[in-house]
Order: C-alpha cells, then structure tokens, then sequence
C-alpha cells in the first residue's frame, strides 16, 4: 500500500493519484480539471502508459505541470516503467536504486526498472507531517511512497511502516477527495501503439520461369501488306501531351514560412536531405534541443495529410481544428485535417492549412 506524508497546506498541495497499475503525483498548478481527467484515464482497465502522457500533453508544452508518474508493467519481475518532469522526482529501491529528476528539460524524462522494492515520488517542496495509507484513490499530497525506500531526515517517515508487499497485492482501501461522479471524460484520443498503417506484403512475380525451363520463343505476328504493294503503312504518330502538374492543395506553415506539400516535408533541428531523398528539408532552432534532429515528416497519401514521427525523442502535440489534442509519437502516422497545430517543442510551432 502507498503512503503519502499529510500536506501543512492542503489546499496548494499537489494531487497523490494510486489506480491498479499507476501511481501519479501531480503538481499544483494542472489544476483540478486535468487531475479529474488523469484520475478518469488511470482507472480505466485497459489504459498505458501514452494516454496519460497524452492527457498531459494536450495543455502545451510550455504549460506542462511538474509531474511523477510510475505504471506497473510486469508484477512476477517487478517492472516498471516512469516519466518524470519539472521539480518532481523519482527514486527506486532495489537491488540498485534509480533515480529521476526533471529538471532541466522542457517535457519528460523516461525510463524503466526491474526487481523494484520501493518508490518514492517527490515534488520540490516541504513533504509534510504525519504519514497516511492511500491504496487506491486521491489525496492531496506533495509526496508519495510505497514498499521499501530509504530512510528519511523526516521523522514522520521515519515512523512509516516499511514491511515490502507485492506489487500486486494493493489493498483496495480508498482515501479520495474527488469525486468520481464529477469526473470529466479524458482529454485528447487514446493511443494504442504504434498507429502507422502497416505495409502491404509484397507481391509475387507473375509468369516467373523455373529454372531449367526452356524459353519461350516470341509470338511471329503477320502484317498484312495486301493493300500496298512492297510496303507497309506509316504508323500515325501519337503525341502525348503531359499532363500540367496540379498546384498543392496543402501547405504547412512554420513560423512566417509556408512551405507547399508537393513533396514531402522533414522537419526537425538538422535532418539531411541524403537520408530523405525527394524531401523539402525544413531545419528549426532548439536550444533547449527538445526537438529532435530529424523529428517529423508531412505528406500526402491518398489526397489525405499524413503527420509521422521519425523517432523523435519527445514526440508532437497534435492539436486538432476543434482543439482536441494528442500526442504523436514512437514512429506512429496520424491523418490529420486542416488547421490542425502542430508542437514540436522549444516554441516550435506549425500549422497545416489549404492552399490559398
């Protein structure tokens, strides 16, 4: 069962989320309707890790709140997996301790451990007082603990209970100070995996010969000469007219700059054009490096644009016309609409229009 040290404040505390297979801390600042959304998103049965982050992304990436969320992936390997950003902290007691700090990044970090015997989940400031239980449910809570972790300066932690359980035994004991009947639906799409369209096998050749077999002699075609002696007809000319290339339909704008979609487009901090051959090259400043060198490809498949990730390391916010947000990511494709916005991080800016 986790455990969460009582707030001197309350009201200004962060939010202590515990679910099944998710344990969240939550900065003050998202604010009750992005909790409510979290909480809503942690409880559903099938829900991963990308739709909580995918909740979270959809306020912005300058407007992304401090946070510290842990899902239970493997319960006979005590495996998890962890995001962590702004002053929040991660730390896991094991065999070998990990620890994650956010600080110093515009998104998230991520990372995952095995054979976990504790977590501590931190925000960067006062934990608190006296020690309460929290197995399922929401509390408001700067801190939040579970199993075996090391011993604290605070002697309210001190006298916590320490004994390790199962990852998989939580008690259902709820402590919640949201009400669920209030809940909000979660913001933006859910994503399972990879969303790329997978590739259609490739086609065998037709009318292969077998080794061995013999080859097949050319058909003798008879031209009938009868009309004109000694002579065959001149063979008419055919002209072929080329077709005059369509103007683009789409064009994405970054920054002041609109670049048309007749061809692909590689956006990122330094892609190559060698490795995207026929591709418009698009380079974007990143100080802070939240954009990936080579981050994302526009397109056209199907007279449709096509939004995909090229193994960025942050991924990209998706932000439909009706302003509904998702985040892109893990080499996943998306289809998008015009006017959909498109955040890549850093201030990095795009927005996919019809052509004028």
């Amino acid at each position: 069962m986790f455990r969460y040290p009582t707030p001197d404040d309350a009201p200004s505390a962060g939010f202590a989320m515990v679910a099944d297979r998710f344990a969240l801390l939550l900065g003050p600042e998202a604010g009750d309707d992005l909790a409510s959304a979290l909480w809503g998103a942690m409880t559903v049965p099938d829900a991963v890790f990308e739709d909580l982050l995918s909740i979270i992304a959809a306020v912005g990436i300058g407007r992304l709140p401090d946070f510290a969320l842990v899902e239970l992936v493997d319960v006979p390997s005590s495996s998890v997996a962890v995001a962590v950003r702004g002053g929040a902290t991660i730390d896991l007691h094991g065999p070998q301790r990990s620890s994650y700090s956010g600080g110093g990044v515009g998104t998230w970090v991520e990372g995952s451990a095995q054979r976990v015997g504790g977590i501590s989940l931190g925000l960067d400031v006062a934990a608190g007082g006296g020690v309460l239980p929290l197995g399922r449910g929401v509390a408001r809570a700067n801190a939040l603990q579970w199993g075996e972790t090391d011993p604290t300066p605070d002697a309210a932690l001190d006298a916590a209970p320490r004994a390790a359980a199962p990852l998989a035994d939580i008690d259902p004991l709820e402590t919640v100070t949201i009400d669920r009947g209030s809940l909000d639906d979660a913001v933006g799409p859910r994503r399972r995996g990879n969303t790329a369209p997978a590739a259609a096998p490739r086609a065998e050749a037709s009318g292969a010969a077998s080794l061995g077999a013999a080859s097949p002699q050319p058909e003798t075609v008879e031209i009938d000469d009868s009309t004109v002696m000694g002579a065959r007809h001149p063979a008419t000319p055919v002209v072929t007219v080329p077709e005059a290339p369509r103007p683009p339909r789409y064009v994405l704008r970054v920054g002041d700059v609109e670049h048309p979609l007749d061809q692909p487009v590689v956006l990122g901090r330094s892609p190559r054009a060698g490795q995207h051959p026929g591709a418009r090259i698009v380079a974007v400043a990143s100080p802070r490096k939240e954009v990936s060198g080579t981050h994302l490809e526009v397109s056209i498949a199907d007279d449709h644009m096509v939004v995909r990730d090229l193994g960025s390391t942050n991924g990209t916010v998706l932000r439909d016309p009706a302003g509904v947000a998702s985040l892109l990511r893990g080499g996943a494709s998306a289809r998008v609409e015009p006017g959909t916005r498109l955040d890549l991080g850093d201030g990095v800016t795009a927005e996919l229009t019809s052509a004028p």
